[in-house]
């Protein structure tokens, strides 16, 4: 776009807008309302842009055209300006920048500038080779140092502390002049003047009291009361001893000793009376009956026992012939479960009547899914009870396998029934991800085995989720505290096996086995709160 500015008169030729493009648009625009003065501009314009052109065609040729390209250039003009502010603003944007930029880094060199000052100032002070500190501090202390000096003038053989002393307590001082010994005026000579003085007075009144030339002496009082008080003495004790033989007289009735024999006699007849037969309200005839009768009940509790005895051992050996004794261990070991899954979140199944994975299979009695608060959540145990004679270590190791891969759990758990279990299977064994118990339902002292096979198993699940993480401490720590419980178990074991064989060291035995009990139940719930640890680490 060009322009060419310049002051026009009323009367010269009005100024137009042309289009330069395809079609020329040439036409005057009528300002004879605009004065022409020194606050007006007058220019000729070419507009050559076609959107431009287009929009001014829009309107009508005229004073509407003009006012409308007016206030175009006005938009144009407004918004120019406002984009140079933008500009401006930018500008002093980036030079303020520049500025906090240089200012930094003069405060930064003057910073440096400043602490290596600071550093030889101090070093100066301060250096323990030559700094003027140190260097004064050794001239205090130092053989023949200003301190030595004063302390010397003032506490030295010729000091004024020593001259002060002397003068006041030397040996030509009053002071020891007065405590000398060799001074009659001193301290020693008034004291053993008035203390021979005091013995003196003392000694003459202690004669006048033990002298009988004196009536009002004390030995004087002393003797004529001792004439008196021994009269009166001998007639009291004359009329004591009467009394006194007058009680332990059997000739009188109302004496001590006629009552004391009354008394003893009456006593012995009550005694024979309650330990005669013939006497049917004796006690001990009331005795004999008790006794008769408390016998009597005694026969018929032994008697009742004795039955009840044999009919459960008729329902136990019943149960042991026939497959439900199978399935009430199954239902006793999946309790035991129930109450363990409870006490830690998890979340248990009993899925003995259920197929699995495997088509048609139900290995696999009781599943344990790990609750969402523990460090492997959705992790399974499978456990698999068996009272039967007819599974070996080998099968009950085969059958674990097949058990894990129907209910699709990471570590399984084989409990064998005390009863049926085949010879040589110990309480607790782990075979890596499996582990065989044996466990009796009706020995209450034996829930820790499965309680313990309970905990492992958890421990194992949690060792292999955390075992590619950075958690390896934690699998360590997981590791030791199964061997240490392993170990436990089998050591209980062995004290069970002593005290079946042993009776002269039971009580030893018994004492042992609890002591050991205690260790392993101390070793389940610190595994326990291992696994609860990993759980709030990974959480935190």
């Amino acid at each position: 776009m060009r322009s060419r500015t310049r002051r026009e008169a009323p009367s010269e030729t009005r100024p137009s807008i042309v289009s330069l493009g395809e079609p020329m648009l040439t036409e005057p625009i009528p300002n004879d309302n605009v004065p022409i003065d020194g606050t007006h501009e007058v220019l000729n314009l070419a507009v050559t842009d076609p959107e431009v052109v287009a929009e001014l065609r829009r309107l009508s040729a005229g004073l509407a055209r003009q006012r409308f390209a007016l206030d175009a250039l006005r938009v144009g003009v407004l918004s120019i300006r406002a984009a140079s502010g933008e500009l401006d603003v930018r500008a002093v944007r980036d030079a303020g920048q520049q500025l906090v930029l240089e200012l930094r880094g003069m405060l930064a060199e003057r910073g440096s500038a400043l602490t290596a000052t600071m550093a030889d100032a101090l070093a100066r002070y301060f250096d323990p080779a030559t700094g003027v500190v140190t260097q004064k501090l050794e001239r205090l202390t130092e053989d023949g140092g200003e301190i030595e000096r004063v302390l010397r003038q003032h506490v030295g053989n010729e000091s004024t502390l020593v001259r002060t002393l002397a003068a006041h307590v030397g040996e030509a001082s009053p002071l020891l002049r007065m405590l000398s010994p060799e001074e009659a005026s001193g301290v020693r000579a008034q004291i053993e003047r008035t203390v021979a003085e005091a013995l003196r007075a003392q000694a003459e009144q202690v004669l006048q009291q033990f002298s009988l030339d004196r009536k009002d002496s004390a030995l004087s009082r002393l003797v004529a009361e001792l004439t008196t008080t021994h009269a009166a003495a001998n007639s009291n004790m004359q009329q004591q001893v009467k009394a006194v033989v007058g009680e332990f007289s059997l000739d009188r009735p109302d004496s001590a000793l006629s009552r004391l024999v009354g008394r003893v006699e009456a006593a012995q007849k009550r005694i024979s009376d309650e330990f005669s037969l013939d006497n049917q309200a004796s006690a001990l005839n009331k005795l004999t009956a008790l006794l008769a009768s408390l016998q009597q009940k005694q026969t018929e509790f032994a008697t009742s026992v004795q039955a009840q005895i044999a009919t459960l051992t008729a329902q136990r050996a019943e149960r042991a012939r026939g497959t439900r004794h199978g399935e009430e261990f199954e239902a006793a070991v999946g309790a035991v479960l129930t109450v363990e899954a409870q006490r830690v979140g998890d979340i248990y199944e009993a899925t003995g009547t259920r197929t699995g994975l495997i088509k048609n299979s139900k290995v696999g009695d009781h599943v344990v899914t790990l609750g969402p608060d523990g460090s492997a959540p959705g992790s399974a145990i499978v456990f698999e009870a068996k009272q039967s004679k007819n599974v070996d270590l080998k099968g009950a190791l085969a059958e674990i396998d097949v058990a894990r891969k129907n209910r699709q759990a990471q570590v399984g758990v084989f409990v064998y029934s005390t009863r049926t279990a085949p010879a040589g299977i110990d309480t607790f064994t782990r075979y890596g991800e499996s582990i065989v118990v044996s466990w009796d339902p009706e020995d209450p002292q034996l829930d820790w085995v499965l309680r313990a096979a309970y905990s492992v198993a958890r421990a194992l699940v949690v060792r292999e989720r955390v075992a590619d993480s950075d958690s390896a401490a934690a699998v360590h720590e997981i590791e030791a505290t199964v061997r240490a419980i392993e170990k436990h178990l089998k050591r209980v074991a062995d004290i069970k096996k002593f005290a079946e064989t042993t009776v002269t060291a039971g009580d030893k035995i018994v004492r042992e086995a609890d002591k050991m009990a205690k260790e392993l139940q101390a070793q389940i719930e610190a595994l326990d709160e291992q696994v609860a640890a990993l759980r709030r680490q990974e959480t935190a």
